[in-house]
């Protein structure tokens, strides 16, 4: 930034973040193609444990540089982005040093190799002809990346190596199935694509044979402990809870969403219970060939009822495209899930991912698969993910003037206004057929579940097969989906409740907004002024909105 003279403008600050964004992108070339900054897209990155423990010092030196950046007490904006950084920083020091996920997790490394050649495929950031042969130079790095993942791996939980296993049977199957078509679409490439790729496609089959054997052996535990998840709750998410805290909450809203579903279950049918009117519900699902394209229907249905009602204000240049699941993905998520735009993209484009029925199950594991995505319940799925959930909320974080603002993502804001809005479209009238409510109220008792089968796990009090029981039985998830939630949940310390604490801190933000405006409350101001703040942690949009305790 400069005056009218030419002079800098720019804060310490500014130029903090401007460090902070060429170090680690530097240090994470796929990271670095998702923000949309892509002089690194020929490359997966060094993960060797000498390159990973450099990147930790660079993280250690930033942070060290962040408190020593001199900050005006009176910029309230960069104290907020000053807080924002440093649970960030603190938490990737955390994550390399305490849960030491690089050694434990073959996640780590086949969902960087998978990631990075995804993002080649799926953008349109550049002209196919030039992501194909930044795509080229990532398959030659597939097997120097699986290599160093051999090397470093050690104490590797059973679940952490199945689904390791699974990402890279998918990655074989995505080398395979994928760059035959790329080789037509950009044929001056085909002979690097038919040399680069059969390597990485056998590496990925190797790795996922290793790692089946890993985890025919693997008895490493795989729960963080009470210390550690009560330091990502109060250090990086800044929550005044512990676990135990944490589970209550969950507890007390299954208790009390349990009760609502009862009372909406009897204005359906009052002599049948919630669980035959669920399970009725469920049979009623588009079919394999149609659910993508339902999908994108209620997508674009919520878009226009958010418009219509002025909910919030959506930006002209975005753009949302449902798509089906990459196959290394559809193991961890057996329903839907969205990737974002890149925060530094010209053009904001969204991908809605809809996990298709396998085909190569028998007829009746694919009906299974068909019944998570009731016609009542994708409605929800679509306006959780899209409008005015996800897609929009990080579509407008992404146009936020304040660079820190574009690349801070908290989990526990995110997910939370997913779930906010679930609730906020049904006060607004998107549903109101009882079913659709029940099929909401299933959503939440789903997300509150997940806060007791998340602190559960992590305080090694549940085992893996007892949480799937518990997602099977107490939320109503088919099995074959609760044993890939849960497989994910496993990996994630905090994710999985992130969605119900949200929800409440950005209802109880809501609440002291209303009463601080009285009579001049407007709900699109409200919904846009805190979208307009960021997608950080709770405590500080209630910070930066005024309303700090």
């Amino acid at each position: 930034m400069q005056d009218a003279h030419g002079g800098d403008m720019s804060t310490p600050l500014d130029r903090f973040v401007d460090r902070y964004v060429r170090t680690i992108t530097d240090d994470n070339p796929v990271l670095s193609t998702y923000l949309g900054l892509h002089e690194h897209d020929h490359s997966l990155g060094d993960t060797s444990a000498e390159a990973l423990d450099d990147r930790n010092r660079h993280v250690a030196d930033l942070l060290s540089e962040l408190d020593a950046t001199e900050i005006p007490e009176n910029d309230h904006e960069a104290v907020i982005d000053r807080q924002a950084l440093r649970a960030s920083l603190s938490y990737s020091i955390f994550q390399h040093e305490q849960l030491r996920s690089w050694q434990k997790s073959p996640s780590v490394y086949v969902g960087t190799a998978l990631s990075g050649l995804n993002e080649l495929i799926v953008g349109d950031f550049a002209p196919l002809e030039q992501r194909v042969s930044s795509l080229v130079g990532r398959l030659k790095d597939v097997p120097k990346v699986l290599r160093s993942m051999q090397e470093n791996l050690r104490d590797v939980p059973r679940v952490y190596a199945k689904v390791g296993a699974e990402m890279a049977r998918g990655g074989a199957t995505f080398v395979s199935s994928v760059l035959p078509g790329l080789a037509e679409a950009a044929p001056k490439l085909r002979a690097e694509l038919e040399s680069a790729g059969p390597p990485a496609g056998e590496t990925f089959s190797e790795a996922a044979s290793h790692l089946e054997v890993v985890s025919s052996e693997a008895d490493a535990p795989f729960h963080v402990g009470r210390e550690h998840y009560d330091w990502i709750l109060r250090r990086y998410h800044l929550l005044d809870l512990s676990a135990e805290e944490l589970r209550e909450i969950g507890k007390k809203a299954l208790d009390e969403t349990r009760r609502e579903q009862e009372e909406v279950a009897r204005e359906i049918d009052p002599e049948r219970s919630v669980t035959e009117i669920v399970e009725e519900l469920k049979a009623s699902h588009p079919s394999a060939s149609g659910l993508r394209d339902h999908y994108a229907s209620e997508m674009a249905r919520a878009r226009d009822f958010v418009a219509k009602q002025g909910l919030v204000t959506i930006p002209e240049n975005e753009v949302l495209e449902v798509i089906d699941t990459p196959v290394f993905f559809r193991k961890l998520f057996p329903y839907a899930a969205y990737h974002p735009a890149g925060p530094f993209e010209p053009r904001q484009r969204g991908l809605f991912y809809v996990t298709p029925v396998d085909e190569s199950l028998p007829p009746d594991q694919q009906e299974r698969q068909l019944r998570g995505h009731g016609v009542h319940t994708i409605p929800i799925i679509a306006l959780h993910e899209a409008y005015p959930g996800h897609h929009l909320q990080l579509i407008r974080s992404n146009a936020n003037p304040r660079k820190a603002r574009k690349l801070l993502h908290n989990t526990v804001f995110i997910e939370g206004w997913a779930l906010y809005c679930e609730e906020m479209m049904k006060q607004e009238g998107f549903y109101e057929d009882p079913r659709a409510r029940l099929s909401q109220l299933k959503e939440t008792v789903w997300r509150a579940s997940r806060v007791v089968v998340d602190v559960g796990l992590q305080l090694g009090e549940m085992s893996v097969e007892e949480a799937v029981d518990f997602m099977v039985n107490e939320a109503s998830l088919e099995r074959i989906s609760a044993e890939a939630e849960v497989k994910r949940y496993a990996g994630n310390p905090t994710q999985p409740s992130s969605y119900l604490v949200g929800k409440l801190a950005i209802t109880d933000i809501r609440r002291r907004y209303e009463e601080r405006e009285g009579a001049a409350f407007d709900l699109r101001e409200f919904h846009d002024a805190v979208l307009d703040v960021g997608s950080i942690q709770p405590r500080l949009v209630e910070a930066a909105l005024g309303l700090g305790h």
